[in-house]
């Protein structure tokens, strides 16, 4: 595992938190002594992937074993000057429980850079948004106070998610009937796409209602729905007909509450969603990853209206 950007990260948490010691019979494996938190640390050179790129990482499971319980996290490295990103594994501990490894023993993750945000992909589940996830914050979160999370309403979300939108440079999409509860403390006018250009008629009403767009001029970029009570699979078939009634528009999130990203994975997995590679286009991403993704962005914490 020994290579000079893992040993920066190692060096770092060191200087921070204090000695660390290796778990099992792992090289990757670490607990801080001070606070008994485990680090698994995977390291991968990064190789194109479409308008963006990848990076690819095998896990023992061994290793997962050895985590699960535990206050732990998965550190992925890569040789780029904003590594790393810090996983919490409780937030995906039951997934490596619901399905085996590959034949080496091994379950294979792949995180994928694209130009609007950063994607974990863990083969046969999905993929999950892990922007929020970016340095060493996570620890200093458990080493001093945690960033309190409020509890965020349907609309509170759409506001969020347009501001981070705005910082990236999109533009805004919101249906007509939900801008009267739009956050415009944090959402500009100007930055609200007043209409949707026509795409197909068989889809532009499906399209409209989508509780958020980013827009790169009049192209959609990222669609998001919200299913903040409405049901996941709801969301699911909207984009279906996106998928197919527009196909470069291939960048789709469900947001929900952090005890639904469960039914985020039954659902995602029927077979309808396989068969059109609708699984391989969604990411979920929780209201906490959602705040904290804000918070990063601005560098400031959300106050609700």
């Amino acid at each position: 595992m020994p290579n000079v950007f893992t040993d920066n990260v190692i060096q770092k948490i060191k200087s921070d938190f204090g000695s660390m010691k290796r778990i099992g019979n792992s090289s990757s494996l670490f607990e801080i002594s001070s606070n008994e938190v485990v680090i698994y640390f995977r390291y991968s050179k990064i190789s194109p992937h479409g308008k963006g790129t990848k990076a690819f990482y095998g896990l023992r499971k061994e290793d997962i074993n050895l985590m699960q319980g535990r206050k732990a996290f998965i550190c992925f490295v890569w040789d780029k000057p904003n590594s790393p990103i810090l996983l919490p594994f409780n937030q995906f501990e039951s997934y490596f429980s619901m399905y085996p490894p590959a034949n080496d023993g091994q379950y294979k993750v792949q995180i994928f850079f694209k130009p609007s945000d950063t994607e974990f992909y863990l083969a046969k589940v999905g993929k999950f948004n892990v922007d929020a996830f970016y340095g060493l914050n996570p620890l200093y979160d458990i080493q001093d106070t945690k960033i309190k999370i409020p509890e965020l309403m349907h609309n509170h979300v759409q506001s969020l998610i347009g501001a981070i939108g705005i910082k990236k440079g999109f533009n805004i999409w919101y249906p007509m009937n939900d801008r009267n509860s739009i956050d415009y403390s944090v959402i500009p006018h100007s930055k609200i796409k007043e209409r949707l250009p026509n795409f197909n008629r068989d889809v532009d009403n499906v399209i409209s209602e989508i509780d958020v767009i980013w827009l790169n001029e009049i192209q959609p970029i990222t669609l998001f729905e919200i299913e903040h009570s409405t049901p996941i699979y709801s969301g699911l078939l909207r984009f279906n007909d996106v998928l197919l009634t527009i196909p470069y528009v291939d960048n789709f999130y469900i947001v929900a509450d952090y005890d639904r990203e469960s039914k985020f994975g039954r659902e995602i997995n029927r077979p309808t969603f396989k068969q059109n590679k609708l699984i391989d286009k969604v990411t979920f991403l929780n209201y906490e990853n959602i705040y904290k993704w804000y918070f990063n962005t601005y560098g400031e914490k959300y106050e609700l209206m």
